[in-house]
């Protein structure tokens, strides 16, 4: 049975690897629904916002449901791709654009929770650990499918100036991490029109989570004392 493993995940390394990061950000997402779903009632209901009422409708009509049906599906996918089966390009895509959506929604609750100050510490630590390796990852995903899937030579849509060639899918997601280490500034350049547009917006959302961590210590610092 190893040996049908190995086989099967030589055949398969690249999309192994696509695999093992979106099967990490699926945990990553439980880990946060979790945490929301502990605090829900009490910031949900005590808030007022409207905003925040309203996401959390639609994740409780949309996103549960769909997030129970790719739970179900994910131990077939690993299976396939075990058995050197080669997984549709169109599987992980809707898979990787899930995440992304559940990404942005997150990332709108979390700017209108600033304006909730019925949070609980828990849940202002857990914002700041849990989403930081989510937001990472799931630009990390971003760039590399847009500037290396099916492209004859990578960094012609986006470039990656602090990384050393060849460039390969962990590169990618190094870059990610290291622009939320270095102070909100994106290691990604963008090359082409599309490219910028990328970037444009992965900076600008840098922006935003770094104002979040500082707004989220702060209101922790308060809750402490």
């Amino acid at each position: 049975m190893f040996a049908w493993i190995t086989k099967g995940a030589c055949r398969n390394s690249e999309q192994i690897k696509e695999g093992l990061a979106l099967s990490l950000l699926a945990l990553l997402q439980i880990a946060i629904s979790g945490l929301f779903l502990q605090d829900a009632q009490g910031f949900v209901a005590k808030s007022g916002n409207p905003l925040i009422i309203g996401i959390d409708a639609f994740m409780q009509a949309l996103l549960r449901p769909l997030g129970v049906l790719f739970a179900v599906s994910f131990p077939l996918f690993w299976l396939a791709l075990l058995r050197g089966k080669t997984v549709p390009r169109w599987l992980f895509d809707a898979v990787g654009f899930w995440y992304c959506l559940r990404l942005l929604i997150e990332f709108v609750l979390l700017n209108a929770l600033l304006f909730t100050p019925a949070v609980s510490p828990r849940l202002l630590v857990g914002q700041i650990i849990v989403f930081l390796p989510c937001f990472a990852l799931t630009w990390g995903w971003i760039i590399w499918r847009i500037d290396y899937v099916n492209k004859p030579v990578p960094q012609q849509t986006i470039s990656l100036p602090a990384e050393m060639e060849p460039i390969s899918s962990f590169d990618y997601y190094h870059a990610s991490v290291i622009s939320i280490v270095n102070k909100g500034s994106s290691m990604f350049r963008g090359v082409s029109r599309t490219g910028r547009i990328y970037v444009l917006i992965h900076s600008l959302m840098l922006l935003d989570l770094l104002g979040l961590i500082i707004a989220r210590v702060y209101s922790l610092v308060q809750k402490m004392t």
